[in-house]
């Protein structure tokens, strides 16, 4: 038997996988990180959990490591191009995991990795074409055409989070107005949340302190602000999704994030009359925007198929 092992760095842990040559998941490993200020001492980890995993089966029967990475990815060099979340420009994360764990570790943009899982074994399979949006602390975007990962000429590709969707929305991080991932991220969320409180409204959420089950209970409650902000991120998903479709044509949408599989018989139906609404002629006939079957095991799971 030959199996592969995925990987997948996340701000808080680090997950992997062992899959047997059908990529059934076999071997399972979860861990969270400690230090992760140390970028060193995160590389540690990874391997730790490379190791543990690579136990449960003989090294002659290892036959590719990839790791999903939270970054743009430069493969011919082994490099995450940046690693925000954890402050680190061009890291060689190839070579620092071959000095700790001795393996050749193919890399991939974590959503790309997702992407790939969700294409091949979950809310993708069965079409040539599909985009995925995963809103989340940020927002990233993977792109399938004729049954390849698009990733561009600089691995860049499907990067829709700083497409305008509104030119007087909020202030970006990269410090344009309107960006898609201004708008419907968590970051975003919290910033429009709090500049609504600073001029006067009132919210039965603290923007100080939050989670996502308080953004579901506020929204079941009506609260006036968080039922303003959420539409307004479905509508702009929307239009962002309008503008993928006009541009790639592809046959499938794809959405992940906690707070669509939670709400998402509230605000689907948003996000779709609104990528209808501006879609070009008959752009979105046929198709279908749903959510994300596979859970958080997707970037591991299709960086596992790495080759």
């Amino acid at each position: 038997m030959k199996y592969r092992i995925g990987l997948d760095l996340g701000g808080t842990k680090v997950l992997g996988v062992v899959t047997d040559s059908s990529f059934n998941v076999v071997h399972r490993k979860k861990h969270r990180l400690s230090n992760r200020a140390d970028i060193l001492a995160v590389m540690d980890q990874i391997a730790d959990v490379y190791r543990e995993l690579a136990n449960n089966v003989m090294d002659s029967e290892i036959i590719s490591v990839g790791i999903a990475l939270p970054s743009p990815i430069d493969n011919k060099k082994g490099e995450a191009k940046q690693l925000t979340a954890f402050n680190q420009n061009n890291l060689p994360v190839r070579s620092l995991l071959k000095e700790r764990a001795d393996i050749e570790v193919k890399l991939g943009n974590d959503v790309n990795m997702a992407t790939l899982a969700e294409y091949n074994f979950g809310a993708g399979k069965g079409v040539s074409s599909l985009f995925t949006f995963y809103p989340g602390t940020g927002l990233g975007g993977g792109y399938i055409y004729n049954e390849e990962l698009i990733t561009g000429y600089n691995s860049t590709a499907a990067e829709v989070g700083h497409m305008i969707v509104d030119i007087d929305g909020p202030i970006c991080k990269c410090g344009r107005h309107g960006c898609l991932e201004a708008i419907v991220s968590y970051h975003g969320f919290k910033t429009m949340l709090e500049e609504k409180i600073n001029f006067g409204s009132s919210c039965v959420i603290d923007p100080s302190s939050f989670r996502a089950a308080d953004i579901f209970d506020a929204w079941r409650k009506s609260d006036t602000v968080v039922s303003e902000l959420l539409t307004y991120q479905a509508r702009a998903l929307g239009i962002g999704i309008a503008n993928v479709i006009n541009i790639t044509g592809v046959e499938r949408i794809i959405i992940g994030g906690t707070i669509y599989h939670e709400l998402e018989s509230d605000l689907l139906p948003i996000v779709r009359e609104n990528a209808d609404k501006y879609s070009i002629g008959n752009g979105l006939d046929g198709v279908k925007i749903v959510l994300n079957d596979l859970g958080d095991e997707a970037p591991a799971l299709g960086a596992s198929m790495l080759n």
